[in-house]
């Protein structure tokens, strides 16, 4: 199964959280429930991760009072701890247009951009932000997406100052050898990967090894360094997910889905790959695996994808263009989904629109040549 079928839900070196919100502009409300208790209600429902609660209350905040930065904030927390990152995104923006100064704002609204694999979205928020010694973590998620953007030379500019201040950082050292690979200064990533090696404990070492060998291709050498590391940590079940996703690339797609039933359960990105691998052979199992990694992240694109090219293939136009539009409208970009759609919509009668699609596919394969 080629990567290109497949949204890499890549891995962030820099460990960050959105952070929660206490902003003030609230208060009491004319013959209305007092907005500032249903204020302090929503956050005490937030930091007990009783998110529907959460939500609730911070909606209700902003049906007294909408320009309240503080829960326009914290709901768009809410909505990226549920997995909600559209929703999540245009939370945020709203907030910022009301403080457009606030670096938490600007923080949170980068990283839910980041989960949505909206890395040029990401990039100047991340850049706004690294001059901050209030976040330092930054300037090591601008780095990433400087890499995912292809920016490379930029990238390894950042990552020589980010590593002289922590030499033994293994993310960034990982960062900093998929950069030079792609510049194909192959010596250098690999002394790069060397000191990532010696830096880290022996499972997490070959983890960190085998997940620079699936960036950069190198699939073979990807698979072996997961086993080392499934041999050193049994109980690493991320491991088994990037095994499965790895010899999904090496088209073993029984045995990718045998180490993809051994990633953790509740593993969206898993069960996405595995939903895609047994839709390659037609399993009927494709279909609740696929809606469940779905439910467990609504706002990624690929299951969508995959359950609207089943139903195409099985002749139900109605949920497969419904399908497939939600795919196209969380990853525009996506040329495989938009031209799924495509078809769908042809051979819904729906000309035009099937057309116009098709051309939009035809300038995304030309740009990417």
């Amino acid at each position: 199964m080629g990567s290109k079928f497949f949204s890499k839900l890549r891995f962030t070196t820099a460990t960050a959280v959105c952070l929660a919100l206490s902003l003030p502009g609230w208060g009491q409300v004319s013959g209305k429930p007092n907005a500032e208790a249903l204020f302090q209600r929503a956050a005490s429902a937030l930091a007990s991760q009783r998110y529907p609660e959460a939500e609730r209350d911070f909606l209700a905040v902003l049906q007294l009072e909408p320009r309240n930065i503080g829960a326009l904030g914290n709901l768009g927390v809410v909505y990226t701890r549920t997995n909600r990152f559209a929703q999540a995104i245009e939370t945020y923006q709203r907030a910022l247009k009301l403080a457009p100064n606030e670096p938490s704002l600007t923080l949170n609204l980068g990283l839910a951009h980041l989960k949505q694999e909206q890395f040029a979205a990401a990039l100047p928020l991340f850049e706004r932000l690294a001059p901050n010694p209030r976040f330092p973590q930054a300037s090591q998620l601008l780095a990433t997406c400087l890499v995912e953007t292809g920016a490379n030379t930029r990238a390894l500019t950042l990552l020589d100052t980010l590593l002289t201040r922590t030499p033994d950082d293994t993310g960034l050292l990982y960062l900093q050898g998929i950069a030079l690979a792609r510049l194909k200064r192959t010596d250098a990533a690999h002394e790069a990967w060397t000191r990532m090696m010696a830096a880290a404990q022996p499972a997490q070492a070959s983890f960190l090894m085998g997940k620079a060998s699936y960036e950069t291709g190198a699939f073979e050498k990807a698979a072996e360094s997961f086993r080392t590391a499934l041999a050193a940590d049994p109980t690493l079940k991320d491991a088994h997910r990037e095994l499965g996703k790895t010899l999904a690339s090496l088209r073993d797609n029984e045995a990718a889905a045998r180490e993809l039933r051994l990633a953790d359960p509740a593993d969206s990105e898993a069960l996405y790959f595995l939903g895609g691998v047994l839709a390659q052979d037609a399993s009927p199992e494709a279909v609740p695996i696929l809606e469940k990694a779905r439910d467990l992240n609504p706002d990624f694109w690929g299951p969508y994808f995959y359950l609207g090219k089943l139903q195409f293939e099985q002749g139900n136009l109605k949920d497969a263009i419904s399908n497939l539009e939600r795919a196209t409208k969380l990853k525009p970009d996506e040329s495989a989904a938009l031209y799924q759609l495509a078809r769908a919509w042809q051979k819904a009668g729906r000309t035009a629109e099937a057309r116009a699609a098709f051309e939009k596919v035809a300038a995304l394969n030309r740009s990417r040549q």
